[in-house]
This record gives C-alpha cells, sequence and structure tokens, in this order.
C-alpha cells in the first residue's frame, strides 16, 4: 500500500505505482495482483511466499531500476507491506510523511504572504522553499505530423490563449472601462480544450490538444531549493518536516518595534484560517533581536556610567570629577545619535553593538582632558586659564588617539556584497561616536570643568594623603625602572629582538 496526503488525487501516483507492481508480478516476486484506492491511499492485493525483509528488499531494487528519481511523486509516503487488516493503522504510523503536501505549504503561505503584505511597514516578502508545479505535455511526433503540426505549433497555440497581460482601458464618452482578457489558464482541463485546428473529413470537426497530447500535472523536477524545519513535540521527540520560509523586509524608515506588532496582528488574524497543526516558527526576529540589542546597550550604559564614576572618584579622590566624567556620556551620546539622524544611519543591530563596543573608548577623551585640566588647577592657573589651558595642551596627543580608533575600523567600508551592506554602519557609527567624544572633551567639558572642578586642598596627615603618595611613589618606580629597561635594550640592540620574541 502507498499512501499520500488526502489533498493529492490518487491518479498521480497510480501510474509509478502499477508499473512497479508490474514489474514484480513478472519477476516471479507477487502473483494476481487486484488493485484498489481511496481518499489517500492506493493499494493492490497480492499473492507471495516472500518474507517482509525480501519483499522490501525487491521493491528498493525494482524502484531503482525501474524509475527516475523524478517520477516518485515528491508527496508519497514510502509503501509498506500489510498481512493483517488490523495492522493497518501501525504499519501506515510507522512510514508516515509529511501531512500536507508541498501544494498545500504553497496555497498556505500564499495567503499567508498576501495577508501580512497589507501591514504598512511591509516592504516585500520573499517565500523559499516553494516546490513549484509545472503543466507537461507528453506528446507523439508521429501523431502530430498526422494533423501536420510541431512542438513549436503548439507553443504558439497555447501563448496566443493564454493571455496574462492586461487589456488596457476602453474610454466610451465620460466613462472609462477596463478591459480583462479571460483567456487566463485556472486548469489544466482547460489546456486540453483548446482548438488547435480541424479535421480534414467533410464535417471539419474540431481538433482539441487532449486529443493531441497527453495533459499531466506534476512538480518541478530536479527541485531547486527546499526548506527543512526541525523541531521538538511536547514529549521530546525530534522531527524534520518539509517547510517554506517568509522572508518579511521592514520598509525603510520605518520602526522596527510598528514593524514587529503590524507583522504579529497580521499572523494573529491569518491563522483562523489554516489548519490548527500547522507548525509556525521564527528561524529570525529582528524585532526581538533590535529589542534585546537595546537592552544590553542601556545595561552596557549604565555599567559604564557607574565603572567611570568609581574609577574616577578613587583615582581623583573627590566627587567633583566623577560627576565631570559621567556627565560626558550622555552629552557624547546625544550629539552621536544627532550625527547618525542626519546622516541617516538607523538604530538597528549592527549600529547598536557598535555603540556598545564604542563605550568604553567614549571616555577616553574626557578623561584625559578633565586629569589636565585638574592639573593646571593644581599648578596655580586660575580656573578660566586651566579650563582652557589642560584640553589644549593634550590636543594633538588626544587627536592622533582619536585618529588611530577611527582608522581601524575603517577598513570595514571596503568589504562588498551582502556582507558589506550588513556592516556599512559599523565604521560610521564608531568614528561619528569618537568624533564626539573628541568634540565634548574640547568643548562642552571645559564649560563644564570650570564650573565644577576646584584645585586640590591636601590635608596634611589625612589617609587619602598617604594613599595618593604611595600611589604617586609606585608609578615613579615604574615609571624608572621601564626608563632602565628601554636604556638597556638601546645599548645592547642585538639582544633586543630575540628577547622581544
Amino acid at each position: 500500500m502507498n499512501a499520500f496526503p488526502l489533498s493529492v488525487s490518487a491518479s498521480l501516483v497510480r501510474d509509478s505505482f502499477v508499473s512497479v507492481i508490474q514489474s514484480a508480478a513478472q519477476t516471479g516476486m507477487i502473483s494476481d495482483p487486484h488493485y484498489f484506492e481511496g481518499s489517500g491511499f492506493i493499494g493492490v492485493d497480492i499473492g507471495t511466499t516472500l518474507t517482509d525483509e525480501e519483499l522490501h528488499s525487491g521493491r528498493d531494487r525494482l524502484v531503482a531500476d525501474k524509475l527516475h528519481r523524478s517520477e516518485v511523486h515528491p508527496d508519497a509516503w514510502p509503501a509498506v507491506f500489510i498481512r493483517n487488516p488490523e495492522d493497518s493503522e501501525k504499519r501506515l504510523g510507522a512510514v508516515a510523511g509529511d501531512r500536507y503536501s508541498y501544494r498545500e505549504l504553497d496555497d498556505y503561505t500564499d495567503l499567508m504572504s498576501r495577508t501580512i503584505q497589507g501591514a504598512p511597514e511591509v516592504a516585500k516578502i520573499d517565500r523559499k522553499g516553494v516546490l513549484s508545479e509545472q503543466i507537461y505535455l507528453d506528446y507523439s511526433q508521429y501523431r502530430l505530423a498526422q494533423y501536420g503540426m510541431t512542438p513549436s505549433n503548439l507553443k504558439d497555440i497555447l501563448g496566443a490563449r493564454n493571455v496574462t497581460l492586461p487589456g488596457g482601458q476602453l474610454e466610451a464618452g465620460p466613462s472609462s472601462i477596463q478591459i480583462n482578457p479571460s483567456g487566463k489558464f485556472t486548469d489544466p482541463r482547460q489546456i486540453g480544450d483548446v482548438i488547435v485546428g480541424s479535421s480534414s473529413s467533410a464535417a471539419q470537426s474540431p481538433i482539441y490538444l487532449r486529443d493531441l497530447v497527453e495533459i499531466s500535472r506534476s512538480y518541478q523536477s530536479p527541485a531547486r531549493y527546499l526548506n527543512y524545519l526541525t523541531w521538538a513535540d511536547k514529549q521530546g521527540h525530534w522531527h524534520r518536516s518539509r517547510a517554506i520560509t517568509l522572508a518579511v523586509q521592514v520598509k525603510d524608515g520605518a520602526q522596527i518595534d510598528d514593524f514587529g506588532r503590524s507583522v504579529d496582528a497580521k499572523l494573529a488574524a491569518v491563522k483562523q484560517y489554516l489548519p490548527d497543526d500547522l507548525v509556525f516558527a521564527r528561524t529570525s526576529d529582528q524585532p526581538l533581536q533590535v529589542k534585546e540589542n537595546i537592552s544590553l546597550f542601556m545595561d552596557s550604559l549604565y555599567e559604564a556610567i557607574v565603572l567611570v564614576v568609581l574609577v574616577s572618584w578613587v583615582g581623583f579622590w573627590e566627587w567633583r570629577s566623577a560627576l565631570l566624567m559621567a556627565i560626558s556620556i550622555p552629552i557624547t551620546l546625544a550629539m552621536t545619535f544627532g550625527a547618525l539622524y542626519l546622516l541617516g544611519i538607523d538604530i538597528q543591530q549592527v549600529s547598536v553593538a557598535t555603540l556598545i563596543i564604542a563605550l568604553g573608548l567614549l571616555v577616553d577623551d574626557p578623561v584625559i582632558a578633565g586629569d589636565s585640566i585638574k592639573r593646571s588647577l593644581a599648578e596655580g592657573h586660575p580656573g578660566i586659564i586651566a579650563a582652557w589651558l589642560g584640553p589644549t595642551k593634550l590636543a594633538t596627543a588626544i587627536m592622533y588617539a582619536t585618529v588611530t580608533n577611527i582608522v581601524a575600523y575603517l577598513p570595514f567600508l571596503m568589504v562588498t556584497g551582502s556582507t558589506g551592506e550588513f556592516l556599512f554602519s559599523l565604521p560610521i557609527v564608531m568614528t561619528v561616536a569618537l568624533v564626539a567624544s573628541r568634540l565634548v572633551s574640547m568643548t562642552f567639558l571645559p564649560v563644564l570643568g570650570y564650573y565644577l572642578l576646584r584645585p586640590e586642598k591636601a590635608v596634611k596627615g589625612h589617609w587619602s594623603s598617604d594613599v595618593r603618595a604611595a600611589f604617586l611613589a609606585s608609578m615613579r618606580a615604574q615609571q624608572s625602572t621601564q626608563s632602565n629597561i628601554v636604556g638597556s635594550f638601546s645599548s645592547h640592540r642585538s639582544c633586543s629582538l630575540p628577547a622581544a620574541f
């Protein structure tokens, strides 16, 4: 017995099934075959002396010898041998394949595609894994020649009949009438009803295409691209089923959150017209990914501010410097978002991930500028002079450090193809963020430093002075050690390279 989905006609499976049975009868494997068929199955009652294992091996050998791969219907389940009718359900359940045919999946996903396309944020929908159907015309050159026809004549006749282009408009006075040609084929039987000529008899009766060719409907063979979904049921058993993927693209400028809600609403509306046991699975959910990336960015931002405040408070040992560093991060991000908006760069996965990477670099310039202002105040300069003198003394060094970081990411602009389009915003966002940090360290930070920072007032005997003195002593010792090492390598250059390795 050979079973298949209920939507598949038994006539599509009958020819290959009967061919194998006839070959088996000719080889003596079986005898006295009697065919029967119904909705979703076709079978044969046979007599045989072979065991099930011998029948299975003989069947596989005959299928490989007598049939091409394209002749086996893709929706048909593996054949099964049933000796006791009471075991039918058990035997068929053991070889059961996909419940829905490729044609049904095509219809279901086409309905889903047309429904989702109605969302205002949706730009385009692509379906991947669709196994297209084709109409085959099997003809005999000899029979066509009897009626004075060639295969090219059939192509011209069908092309003239199957009109799919719009017919235009007809203006009749103040009215405009839309003309829609009615010649488009919607069923294979309509192809057989096409008149291709007339007989040479006195009656000159029309000759229909069905009289010259055999018309059949089947899937594209070989299949160009198929999708499969591996999923687990409630019992934890894994299954592999045929699937069709819908790739839904958002319009440029649309909010990804609104896009996700619109698509979810359309899916909820169309599910009531689809089978309840149809499996829906999201292999990629960009709205969810963006939401998770934004959440990760906000967590990283809060952590960065806390760490900067903590490190600044420990390093400078005053809350004013820590507050100045904490304020510089939101100002830098605000300038970054404003510049990205002007450049037309959207907030998406790559840009958010780049901002997460850039958070560690955004505080470099403000920390150096703030420390320089603090040092100028300690040297006795007035507040207004220290606010200007501090950042400008190290302006060249800060600029080169910023340019170095920018140049390190610019090669991403040279990546081509879909990967280049995906990573295009990475170097741009990084450059904008670092430039914004540079501008903040030279503009906003000196102004804020003028109002917030104060000269140090060392308290003699206070434990903080001892900690700072110990820290400075260790730094001087480290610098002295480094100077001695560099001097030694300069004096013994021949040993420098081996020592480096």
